[in-house]
């Protein structure tokens, strides 16, 4: 299937407003950026480039500044720290967004729309980000059992009212980042100036080339490819993923953020790794942060596995493991062997498939 290219988008004035207040704001003052023959501001560099290191330079040194450890997920949370107003303006309708986690996700929706009685079309990022849940509590939560099954429905403390209610979504949910809500602008620094994407989460789908629809099939499919193609024990390593869910929160061993684990592929099978049943405990959003990438670690427990007899990358993708598995001396090395490994295992399943 061929995906959409990005639709062309005529900023919107609001946000033309919002940009030059932004590169303007003290808070950014350093941070590199250039203007178009036309004069307006060049939100997006590559981050690879030579303007994209001065860019790397500076959100590095905002980090040591604000006791940042550099590490997965730093540039996201000092983006947040250092906005101005906690609201980003979309370039596409012109409206404005919180930063934060306060979107109610696609199946939160559906909990919202049973238990409080509201209408909120799940599949429409444009009503999903109308309301934050603040204030979809404050308009539809009109009864303490509305509020006492909500509570429950997130895995909440009962509460002494509803505002008490609020105040713990926000402390347990909304703070730690949970992957039952949405930020209004998703973050990727150093690439884009103050670290968020123009569009916000209400046109995201329609105008971010990788998330149209169509695109978010294609993934699943690639996905469901991906699996299809690995080595492995299916059956025991569905089971123990499953397993991962019903444990009681715990810390995260990569941000320490308290709730349930997800299990992490230590090889992602995107790079042609087995469907191992050997997992690390993640949570959803580094989990989701890592993607299709390893770190120095993960290949030295990797190598480790293989060299106490396991297998750890699926026959297709043996000759490329093998080939850069003892180049990698740093987190450097292995990010560069992750992007390696990912376009030769693309191009094998895309050959697999007939594409």
């Amino acid at each position: 299937m061929e995906k959409k290219v990005r639709s062309e988008v005529q900023a919107h004035p609001n946000y033309e407003k919002y940009v030059e207040f932004i590169v303007n704001h003290p808070n950014y003052a350093g941070l590199y950026y250039e203007r178009d023959e036309s004069g307006k501001v060049k939100w997006v560099v590559t981050g690879k480039s030579p303007k994209g290191q001065l860019r790397q330079a500076w959100w590095d040194r905002q980090c040591a500044i604000h006791n940042i450890p550099i590490q997965k997920g730093c540039y996201a949370k000092l983006a947040r720290l250092i906005h101005p107003t906690g609201i980003h303006i979309c370039q596409c309708c012109g409206e404005g967004r919180s930063i934060f986690y306060e979107y109610p996700a696609k199946n939160t929706v559906g909990i919202l729309n049973r238990i409080l009685g509201c209408d909120i079309d799940k599949d429409n990022d444009q009503e999903r980000a109308k309301h934050t849940i603040k204030e979809i509590i404050e308009q539809w939560c009109d009864s303490m059992a509305k509020a006492y099954a909500l509570a429950n429905a997130f895995g909440l403390p009962k509460p002494k009212d509803i505002d008490g209610l609020i105040k713990l979504i926000y402390s347990e949910m909304v703070k730690k980042e949970s992957s039952r809500f949405s930020p209004g602008a998703m973050c990727n620094p150093p690439d884009r100036f103050n670290g968020f994407h123009s569009y916000a989460l209400c046109c995201r789908t329609r105008f971010d080339t990788g998330r149209h629809t169509e695109n978010m099939m294609t993934y699943s499919q690639d996905r469901r490819a991906y699996e299809d193609w690995s080595d492995g024990d299916y059956n025991l390593a569905n089971r123990l993923m499953g397993e991962f869910r019903k444990h009681p929160p715990m810390p995260c061993p990569i941000c320490g953020s308290v709730e349930k684990m997800s299990a992490d592929h230590i090889g992602p099978i995107s790079l042609g790794f087995c469907h191992s049943r050997i997992f690390a405990p993640m949570c959803n959003s580094c989990n989701s942060s890592k993607n299709n990438r390893f770190t120095k670690s993960d290949v030295d427990e990797l190598i480790r596995i293989e060299e106490n007899g396991g297998q750890v990358i699926s026959w297709h993708s043996k000759a490329i493991w093998d080939a850069v598995k003892h180049t990698i001396k740093n987190d450097a090395d292995a990010k560069f062997a992750s992007s390696v490994m990912a376009k030769c295992h693309q191009t094998l399943v895309s050959h697999k498939n007939g594409s």
